[in-house]
């Protein structure tokens, strides 16, 4: 129980996507949307390529990676979703029959589950929380997609080095610092990138010998010129 008023309370505090509905409300709210807690151990599938799009996620605790892979095996990592992000959701309610993506446990994590359905639908108590969890999840979603955006113009430059240096300066811009960590290890920031992990590493050594970055395992330090 206790448990249970930890995780309400840091949803209606952290997640945008409770914005507005209240810590008192959201027990109702959950009722109505079917939600169920799961409990991941890392690397554990939450959903795999094909299975029903019926429901998204919440992440409550830990973190997800979401992925695709190609019919030659290669994975391509799309995002690491961290609590309280949501995941899967842009598939749940576009009313496909099946998801496209791999998610699956980074590590030991809670996620929470919501029916796509019943958000879609119009609630029959017409409650005025259920409304507002509509109008955050419009906002949750664009926020998505400019997000994708700026992965695709990542993956448009065409060297490993253009990628990794448009993306170090991504994240520089939005930590405001050129000193940081990022929320890759080396595999999963060459799956994110779309390249060969040898070939990043060896990017990686050549620019710090270049003096043009620092690197030790997720931290990077940018040398500005």
């Amino acid at each position: 129980m206790q448990q249970e008023s930890t995780y309400l309370a840091t949803l209606a505090k952290r997640s945008p996507l409770f914005n507005g509905i209240g810590i008192n409300n959201l027990s109702a709210l959950f009722s109505c949307l079917g939600a169920r807690r799961v409990r991941l151990a890392k690397g554990e599938p939450l959903m795999r390529t094909g299975g029903k799009a019926d429901r998204f996620g919440i992440v409550l605790s830990g973190s997800l990676t979401v992925s695709t892979c190609d019919t030659d095996g290669r994975r391509t990592l799309i995002k690491l979703i961290k609590a309280p992000e949501v995941v899967a959701a842009a598939q749940a309610l576009s009313g496909a029959d099946k998801i496209g993506v791999d998610v699956e446990a980074n590590e030991d994590s809670v996620v929470l589950l919501l029916a796509a359905a019943r958000i879609v639908m119009p609630c029959e108590n017409a409650c005025a929380f259920h409304a507002r969890l509509v109008c955050n999840l419009m906002k949750t979603l664009a926020a998505k997609t400019i997000d994708l955006n700026r992965k695709i113009e990542i993956l448009s430059y065409r060297t490993t080095q253009d990628r990794l240096m448009a993306y170090l300066r991504f994240i520089a811009q939005q930590k405001c610092t050129d000193e940081f960590d990022i929320p890759f290890n080396r595999q999963q920031l060459a799956d994110f990138l779309c390249v060969e992990r040898s070939a990043l590493s060896a990017e990686i050594s050549r620019l710090s010998n270049l003096g043009l970055i620092t690197s030790r395992k997720s931290h990077f330090t940018l040398h500005r010129a």
